[in-house]
């Protein structure tokens, strides 16, 4: 994805990623998501999304899902492009290196960099283009059910249950069959 996103923004620049040591938090982050959390339970009922932007806002630029950004199906696309054995443990990465469409993979912080190809062959990050996923809930049809009565009988305005009614009705068909 990393690769792809290089090649259409930002040709002939390599990237280098540092993970850095477990158990090492980023301490700024951390605190801000307190925050939100604390102005989140001074509330007692939040019901619209809009409650939630509201929060964030004071913390940040909201984007919100449908409107300012959309959701691409990265997974199906990688099947097709990349290849599924890999040379190296990513989970062991220290370092790694973007470039020219091949990994450079470290497991410790210094030395020099082992590169992999991680394309099948006959492919291009240029030609990689993923679809855009649907707009479906995976939410099953039992629970749909729980949430529309439960909205009823504390009594949502006719607005929440609205838009509770139509974030809940595109569901998946193959919903049913998945454990939640």
């Amino acid at each position: 994805m990393l690769f792809a996103l290089m090649k259409a923004e930002c040709p002939g620049i390599g990237a280098e990623f540092v993970f850095p040591i477990r158990g090492h938090s980023f301490l700024p982050v951390a605190r801000v998501f307190g925050r939100i959390e604390q102005q989140i339970r001074r509330k007692d009922t939040i019901l619209m999304p809009e409650e939630y932007y509201e929060i964030l806002q004071n913390h940040g630029k909201v984007h919100i899902y449908g409107q300012h950004w959309q959701a691409y199906d990265f997974n199906e696309e990688t099947r097709a492009f990349v290849k599924a054995q890999k040379s190296f443990k990513l989970s062991e990465a220290r370092m790694l290196e973007l470039k020219n469409g091949k990994v450079g993979f470290k497991a410790v912080y210094n030395g020099d960099y082992c590169i992999h190809s991680v394309l099948k062959r006959g492919k291009t990050w240029a030609s990689f283009k993923p679809g855009q996923l649907a707009n479906e809930s995976t939410v099953k049809e039992a629970k749909r059910r729980d949430v529309l009565n439960l909205l009823r009988e504390i009594g949502a305005s006719d607005g929440v249950r609205a838009f509770y009614s139509d974030a809940l009705s595109q569901v998946n068909v193959d919903s049913d069959s998945h454990e939640e």
